[in-house]
């Protein structure tokens, strides 16, 4: 039988407060891609409304993994010490340019979080980098992979101005390595697995990607 693990434990001195909303924000963002891989369509996840709808690339790509999930590595898998959603808060410039208006460009339809479920998951990742970036600079560093530009715009923001970016659909928010695969079938085998080290290893592992884009020099 599988064992709950514990959070992978971070370096310095971590309130593991900051910890429970990523871990629900992740596990939130996992159900919906495995939802998706067992059949509904995009709609349906979003809505409940039966209906055609293209299932995003992470799925499809990975869909037997997804589809291996259970209750149990799901739940071990969101306590990854960092947010699974990648709401590009290290592109400083793309916050200047969202947050410059009060008013966005019109939904794009489909995407990941699409629908009222959608909607949702983002209000909570956008608000809780709003928190973070007034308040604890570093662990919207390490947990969000947050620029610290963009903190300054984001931590600056009005609260109604992120939740008019939710209410458009933000179809560019997309899960974290969307576009490396390899990274999400070894995290999803690692949860699957008895033992507890190479969960903490692939992990550990998605935090030095972090933190290697953090310090990557900007334009």
């Amino acid at each position: 039988m599988l064992e709950e693990l514990p959070p992978v434990p971070l370096p310095g001195d971590w309130d593991g407060a900051l910890l429970a909303p990523i871990a629900e924000i992740n596990q939130r963002l996992l159900e919906s891609l495995r939802d998706m891989a067992n059949g509904a369509t995009v709609a349906t996840v979003a809505t409940g409304v039966t209906g055609a709808g293209r299932q995003p690339r992470l799925v499809t790509q990975l869909e037997q993994e997804w589809r291996r999930l259970d209750p149990l590595s799901l739940q071990r898998l969101s306590h990854c010490p960092y947010l699974l959603v990648d709401a590009a808060f290290g592109e400083p410039a793309r916050w200047e340019q969202l947050l410059a208006s009060a008013v966005g460009e019109a939904a794009v339809p489909g995407g990941y979080f699409a629908g009222p479920q959608g909607v949702s998951l983002v209000r909570a990742t956008l608000l809780l980098a709003w928190h973070l970036a007034r308040s604890n600079r570093l662990s919207a560093r390490m947990l969000l992979g947050m620029d610290g530009r963009s903190a300054e715009r984001i931590g600056a923001s009005r609260l109604q101005d992120l939740e008019a970016l939710a209410e458009q659909g933000a179809s560019w928010i997309v899960p974290r390595w969307e576009r490396a695969p390899l990274v999400w079938q070894q995290l999803l085998r690692a949860a699957r697995g008895e033992a507890a080290s190479p969960l903490r290893a692939v992990q550990l592992r998605g935090l030095q990607l972090i933190a290697a884009t953090c310090s990557r020099p900007r334009a």
